[in-house]
């Protein structure tokens, strides 16, 4: 099955990933497992364009560290023509203006979702608190380790544009995508999450007007490693066009933000996200 599927998931749980944010589904260009549409090699090289579309729905913690789950949208869209593509998932965009086959670069935005509304009321109660919209980029390189699978490796940052919160988020990843049989696609992943001072003490920190508030213990977040993922990705390929999609992730939190009020006392430090999609591809 020569087949370079290009796995551009961008949930976090990162949906994406990050559960805080809506869908960033974090997964690298990778060849197999894709929310896309199968991309043959001799497409890869030709000048023609190739979209999908597709929505999907899933089931993700209601504030990042947090225990109440809510259902999110997932709307889904792609462009390619050769290597370079742009497309979005969930609420996270990201792309590649490279024409290589295996080096991938290009810009990425992304909308994260703030203390807004959320079951627990002492979170709820915290000040400022809100959705951030952050810009950046997402590059990377991708392994052909045989005919039918891949490796990619993957870095992107993302900043705070908005006057949300302000700071900088920076994720390694990993990912290995291969075939399991003539419809079905496997996609398998990693990533890990730096956060900078200024987005820990936004979700995370609790000062004396927030402990007030909320009755939540005075804490202040420093800069740190806020989480870590890991997910899998089957796609069911139904016909040529179209694909069903299931997306399962975990994700531990870490550090300053594993030891927050928001989350060992009123959330959790495992995250689960799960989704399932249909995409048509033309």
């Amino acid at each position: 099955m020569n087949v370079h599927v290009l796995t551009r998931l961008g949930l976090t749980a990162s949906l994406l990933a990050a559960a805080a944010s809506y869908p960033a589904l974090t997964v690298a260009q990778t060849s197999s497992g894709s929310f896309g549409g199968a991309i043959t090699e001799a497409h890869e090289e030709s000048k023609q364009w190739l979209f999908t579309l597709g929505a999907g729905a899933g089931v993700m913690p209601d504030y990042e560290g947090g225990d109440d789950y809510e259902f999110v949208p997932i709307p889904i869209a792609s462009a390619q023509k050769g290597h370079r593509f742009a497309e979005l998932l969930g609420f996270h965009v990201t792309s590649n203006i490279l024409n290589s086959k295996h080096w991938r670069l290009g810009p990425s935005l992304n909308f994260r979702k703030g203390y807004n509304n959320i079951d627990n009321e002492r979170v709820d109660a915290l000040t400022d608190r809100g959705n951030s919209f952050e810009v950046g980029a997402k590059g990377g390189y991708e392994f052909t380790l045989s005919k039918d699978r891949t490796l990619g490796l993957s870095f992107e940052v993302l900043a705070d544009v908005a006057s949300g919160h302000e700071g900088l988020l920076f994720t390694p990843s990993v990912d290995f995508g291969m075939p399991l049989g003539s419809r079905w696609d496997l996609g398998l992943g990693a990533e890990v999450t730096y956060a900078s001072g200024d987005y820990m003490s936004h979700f995370f920190s609790v000062n004396a007007e927030d402990s007030a508030r909320s009755g939540l213990d005075n804490y202040d977040a420093d800069a740190d490693f806020k989480s870590t993922a890991a997910h899998v990705l089957i796609t069911y390929t139904l016909t040529p066009k179209w694909r069903i999609h299931a997306y399962g992730e975990y994700k531990r939190m870490l550090g300053d933000a594993e030891d927050s009020p928001v989350v060992d006392d009123e959330g959790d430090e495992n995250q689960g996200f799960g989704a399932v999609a249909v995409t048509y591809t033309w």
